[in-house]
């Protein structure tokens, strides 16, 4: 515990200890007065033997009137010694009260000081409370505008990240439409050297073939102007040329069988009665009518899955888009005969890159024989 910390502790300990040395002082220099007092008052003075003196002398009366004298003065004595005792008594008692109203004075003005110094430690306090208020609120403040500064520093890197990753998305979109076009042109610019290469070929294959012809018909009219010569020659030659002419017409007519098949091939059957519809890839199994419908669905998928969809909302349109697409299966079972019906031209052009990247398939088959597909595809898309 501490002690005499406060100066009213201080005052109270210094009171207490003048207090206690004024009644220790007290008790040594009034002790002795208090004391019972014997019975007789007066000093014995003895002024010599009596014996002494011889016994021719004859007394003194003067000697006895001398002694009597001072038994009184002494007396005297001894009263004003009492009186001086009293009066320093009532000196001290004085000197006492004084001691203890001043003591006491001293108090109430420690006490008073204390109560002051309370009042002003309060007050020191109360102001210091404010102050850390004040100071606290301040820094409050500061924190909240601190904290705000932060937000809109973080909301506007949050924004400046959205249009970075915006941007980023858009060139990357943009990079990826770019590739698919190239790509398109390229398998379209491959498929059309294809094309154009078996259309040589074909070219090719057809002139060797009437060339072909035309040297056996050369040959064979050779062979029977020669016969016709030879005709008076021989019977046999003559059997021979008309078995030789025979053959020749036989030849035609399997020549024209072969046309007239060959342009019954070129004609295109519709996917609802073609006998065996073209099989798309992965659509091998099933009945026919399973291989249509797997075949329909997947067309479909792909379709709906490459086909660029924010291309409508570009072009200002909303809604359910509506594009029929109508393509023939040819006998290769390559698309061919792309023709598109749209609301807007630039939908149709989309529609026909989309159409264009379906993969081969098996073609269709009429009567045991690979026929022409035609295939129609009505699609609905919606903007993002």
């Amino acid at each position: 515990m501490k002690y005499l910390q406060t100066k009213h502790e201080q005052n109270s300990a210094k009171i207490t200890t003048l207090i206690v040395v004024i009644v220790v002082l007290l008790c040594f220099v009034v002790g002795q007065d208090y004391q019972d007092l014997p019975e007789e008052y007066g000093v014995a003075i003895n002024f010599g033997d009596a014996s002494a003196v011889s016994d021719n002398t004859p007394p003194n009366t003067s000697a006895k009137v001398q002694e009597s004298e001072l038994e009184e003065s002494e007396e005297e004595i001894v009263e004003e010694e009492i009186v001086e005792e009293v009066v320093e008594e009532e000196n001290l008692e004085e000197e006492i009260e004084e001691a203890a109203l001043e003591a006491k004075k001293e108090e109430e003005e420690a006490e008073k000081q204390l109560q002051e110094e309370l009042a002003e430690k309060e007050d020191a306090e109360e102001a210091a409370a404010k102050a850390a208020e004040a100071e606290k609120a301040e820094k409050a403040a500061e924190a909240e505008k601190l904290l705000a500064q932060e937000e809109e520093e973080a909301l506007r890197v949050k924004n400046e990240k959205i249009a970075k990753e915006a941007k980023e998305v858009k060139d990357a979109k943009e990079k990826l439409e770019k590739e698919t076009k190239a790509k398109a042109d390229k398998i379209e610019a491959e498929k059309k050297a294809a094309e154009t290469k078996a259309s040589a070929d074909k070219a090719a294959k057809e002139a060797k073939a009437k060339a072909d012809v035309a040297a056996k018909v050369k040959s064979r009219k050779a062979a029977a102007d020669k016969a016709a010569k030879a005709k008076s020659a021989a019977e046999a030659k003559a059997k021979a040329a008309k078995a030789a002419a025979a053959k020749v017409a036989s030849d035609k007519a399997a020549a024209a069988a072969a046309a007239k098949k060959k342009s019954e091939g070129n004609k295109s059957v519709s996917f609802k009665l073609v006998e065996n519809s073209p099989i798309y890839p992965g659509c091998e199994s099933g009945n026919n009518n399973a291989r249509k419908k797997c075949m329909n669905d997947k067309i479909n998928q792909f379709i709906a899955k490459n086909f660029n969809t924010i291309l409508i909302s570009d072009l200002g349109l909303s809604g359910k888009q509506e594009i029929f697409i109508r393509f023939t299966i040819n006998q290769s079972g390559n698309i061919t005969g792309i023709r598109v019906k749209g609301p807007h031209a630039q939908l149709e052009e989309e529609a026909k890159r989309v159409t264009k990247l379906l993969p081969k398939m098996k073609p269709g088959i009429q009567q045991g024989r690979p026929v022409s597909v035609s295939f129609n595809l009505p699609i609905s898309v919606n903007g993002n």
